[in-house]
Formats: structure tokens, C-alpha cells, sequence
């Protein structure tokens, strides 16, 4: 819940609370992040969102220095925050913005922990950048901070976006801090060819705008691109991307950002292995907001060959996105009072059909559920129709080996478990059913490792 400053007027604090402060503030993931951070680190806090209107900002930081610890700031608050702070952070003061506030003895002192936050999220993806041809598109706090990290690192900077005045002043300000850096100005067109590089600060692309961009196409020689958007995971700058460039959001740019924030608030320090584990559940719980925001869905729904990790996957993402899981052949199991097995067996796989039906206009009135289905369910275009009226349906791809190798040792699969070759027996029936596969789901995701499968499932929605 996001609260106003008339709210934040008449909250009182129960425990140590810290605040993101921004306007708008619809879609952030900081309230979530923050108390995953607090809870690794068995800190007893509380965190809040509070919209604050840029002429507000003066009484929500009064408010502030007498009811909170810290606060986070955001869009459009980095830089005006600056003239309402006792003290500042030099690397805050040669940034000209201020993401970080710590209240103490009675004084707001400020800093920038954005520039930590992209500085790991380069180090963690082995991006060197000294001597490469580096763009940065926009000017303002991000792409301030990015830039600024670049022209330290000793890039070859680019700077470019709609305003060139902007960029030159964005130019100015980095040489006043940084003399020898190497930084040009320049447009769209004169963007180099050979750029390495590519780093957007801007919001274009966010959603739900999710389609703008701030460049039609990558220079020819790009090796890496990173998006300061997380909203959606595959932005439209990382799509531009052919398949051998490395790409990143801002998520892991965020989660680092935060931490370092609470080493300022608390001087928390986390061990590395936390990072990995809180970015991806972060991203679970953007996707579980993006189903009911972007797609009016209720429910996750899983479909694929037998053996491809339905199953698996679909326990893991409810664990992650905060949601119930359900597999419908065990659902199915426990409302007949016996298995899948004993059901084709005894009255035959079209009664089995009828049944999946049956149970599936049950589960699919559900909300907020995971659901894992069985192998043939997307066959009959009725259930493809009953899951797609509360549920995004994504197609777990997995190759046809690891397939094979996962039904190694199964017994309870109806339709191959008699057969004298399983292998001739599985290849005919994956092959008369992949047509169906691609064909019905909202997207389909590929990946053999799980834990690639899984990052790559959410970055889906």
C-alpha cells in the first residue's frame, strides 16, 4: 500500500521505520525488497511507501527526521532533496543526487548508494569497461550516477537523448568532478558504430509504456546492454539485443542499492549468496503484480510435455510469488479417491478427458494460484479455453533429452508405461502434441538447467 503525506501526517510508528519517498509511486518493489533485506538480517523494521508530491517535500522530510530512521528517494526527489540536507556524502555531492537519507542526532545526512548498486550488478556480469566505447542514453538521476560510475571506471563515454543541452550539462557536470574523463555528447545518429556498451537511464520502456524506447536499434558491435528498468524484466532496449549479447535489468541494481542502504541505516552486512536469492524473489513478486496488472489474470497456469518440470517449477514459483500451487492430476487423484493410473485403466483415457475437464473449471475459478497441468490438458481446446478466462498460460519447453531423461525410472505414466520402446513410444507422442504446445500458450519458455528455466519463466509475464 502506497500512502499519502496526509497519511504519513497521521502514522505512527510501532518499531524503527524507513520510507521510500517518490511521485508517482503505483509500481515499486521497495516495501517487498526492504523486508526481505530486514528479514536476512533479523532486523525488526518496518519500511513504507509514501507518494510525495514534488512541492511536498519539505514537510515529508520534516515529518521524516521525527518519525523515521532513514529514507529512500526516487523520481523526481534525488536532486531537490539536496538544498534540505544537513550534510552531504561527497560522492552524493559530485553525483548532484541523493538517493539515501540517514536521520541522526537530529540532522539528514545524505547519500548515493545507486552508484554501488550498478557498480556490482557490472562486476557481478564481468563488465570491464576501462578504454570501451560506452553509451549512456539520458541525463537525469540514473543515468547521472551510471555515467559518473563510467567516467570513473575510465570508459570512452558517450552521452545522448532528446535534449543535447541536457546531456551537455550532464557533460560539464562530470568533468568538473573528473577532468580526464573521456565523454562526447552526441545524437542518435552520430552514436558510434563500435559502441561495446549500452546503458539506458531513461524510463522509456517502463511499463505501461511497455513499447517505447529510446533507440530503434543497437550499435552493430554491442556486447552488453543494461536497463536501469526493471518493470518489465525484458525491456524493450535489452529486446533489441541479438541472442549472443549479454543483457541485464535493473532488479540486481536494486537489491544492491537497497542493501547498501541499510548498511548506512544499520550497518548491515549481508552475506553475497542473499543477493541472487532476494533478486529473484523480488522479480517473483513483480510478476505476480504484473499477471493482475498488465494481463487481468488471477492465475499462473503451466502447461507441457510429460517430464518437462511442471510440477517442480510450478512449486518453486508459487513458493517465490507468494502463491498456492495446485497440480491437477493430483487434485484429480484426490477427488476420485484413486490415481491416474487406476482411472485410464479401468474406464479408459476419454473418461480421464472428462474428468480433467470436469476439475479444471473447478481449479481455474480459483485466484492466486500456481496451476501445474497434466501432459494432454491443453489437447482439448474447451480446457485451453477454461484456463485462459483467469489464467496466463506459459509453455515449459524443455528439451526433448532432458525430457527422456526425467521420465527415466516413471511408472505412472498411462500412456507409455505399456509400451515395449518408451523411446519410440514418448518421441511419437511429444511429436504428435509440440505443434499444440507452441500454438495455445501465451509464451513459451526454454531453458535444460531449472534455475535458468525459472528466472526465464518469470521474466515471461
Amino acid at each position: 500500500m502506497v500512502l499519502t503525506l496526509k497519511d504519513f501526517k497521521k502514522f505512527k510508528p510501532l518499531r524503527p521505520t524507513y520510507a521510500l519517498f517518490g511521485w508517482p509511486l503505483d509500481h515499486t518493489m521497495s516495501p517487498e525488497l526492504h523486508a526481505q533485506l530486514f528479514n536476512a538480517a533479523n532486523v525488526d523494521a518496518d519500511y513504507l511507501a509514501i507518494a510525495v508530491k514534488p512541492e511536498e517535500l519539505e514537510a515529508a522530510i520534516n515529518l521524516a527526521k521525527e518519525k523515521l530512521q532513514g529514507i529512500n528517494l526516487t523520481i523526481p526527489h534525488k536532486k531537490a532533496v539536496i538544498d534540505l540536507l544537513d550534510a552531504i556524502d561527497p560522492s552524493a555531492m559530485d553525483l548532484h543526487s541523493v538517493n539515501t537519507v540517514q536521520f541522526k542526532n537530529g540532522e539528514a545526512i545524505g547519500y548515493n548508494t545507486d552508484i554501488f548498486g550498478f557498480a556490482s550488478t557490472l562486476e557481478k556480469d564481468g563488465i570491464e569497461l576501462k578504454n570501451k566505447k560506452t553509451l549512456v542514453i539520458g541525463y537525469g538521476g540514473a543515468s547521472t550516477v551510471m555515467a559518473y560510475h563510467c567516467a570513473k571506471s575510465k570508459a570512452n563515454l558517450y552521452i545522448t537523448g532528446r535534449s543535447l543541452n541536457k546531456a551537455y550539462k550532464l557533460k560539464n557536470e562530470l568533468k568538473a568532478s573528473i577532468p580526464s574523463a573521456k565523454i562526447t555528447v552526441c545524437t542518435r545518429k552520430q552514436i558510434p558504430k563500435d559502441v561495446e556498451v549500452v546503458i539506458n537511464g531513461t524510463p522509456l520502456g517502463m511499463y505501461p509504456k511497455e513499447e517505447k524506447k529510446p533507440l530503434y536499434f543497437l550499435p552493430r558491435k554491442t556486447k552488453y546492454v543494461f536497463d536501469v528498468i526493471y518493470n518489465p524484466p525484458k525491456t524493450s532496449t535489452m529486446k533489441l539485443a541479438k541472442h549472443d549479447v549479454q543483457t541485464r535489468n535493473g532488479i540486481y541494481m536494486l537489491v544492491m542499492q537497497a542493501a547498501a542502504a541499510q548498511t548506512i541505516w544499520n550497518n548491515t552486512q549481508f552475506e553475497s549468496s542473499v543477493f541472487d536469492s532476494i533478486a529473484r524473489r523480488v522479480l517473483a513478486q513483480m510478476a505476480a503484480k504484473r499477471l493482475k496488472e498488465k494481463y487481468n489474470k488471477d492465475n499462473l497456469v503451466i502447461c507441457g510435455f510429460m517430464g518437462s518440470g511442471k510440477t517442480t517449477i510450478g512449486k518453486k514459483l508459487a513458493r517465490f510469488m507468494g502463491l498456492k500451487h495446485i497440480d491437477t492430476d493430483a487434485y484429480i487423484e484426490k477427488k476420485e479417491g484413486r490415481s491416474i493410473s487406476d482411472i485410464f485403466a479401468s474406464d479408459g483415457e476419454q473418461t480421464f478427458r472428462e474428468l480433467e475437464t470436469k476439475y479444471l473449471r473447478e481449479i481455474c475459478q480459483m485466484k492466486g494460484v500456481v496451476i501445474s497441468l497434466g501432459g494432454g490438458a491443453v489437447l482439448k481446446p474447451e480446457n485451453v479455453q477454461i484456463i485462459k478466462n483467469n489464467g496466463y498460460l506459459i509453455h515449459l519447453n524443455t528439451p526433448f533429452y532432458r525430457i527422456l531423461k526425467n521420465l527415466e525410472g516413471s511408472s505412472t505414466r498411462p500412456l507409455i508405461d505399456k509400451s515395449k520402446d518408451r523411446i519410440i513410444e514418448i518421441r511419437k507422442l511429444y511429436n504428435g502434441r509440440k505443434h499444440t504446445y507452441r500454438s495455445v500458450p501465451d509464451c513459451s519458455v526454454c531453458s535444460p538447467r531449472l534455475s535458468e528455466l525459472l528466472d526465464r519463466l518469470l521474466e515471461s509475464i
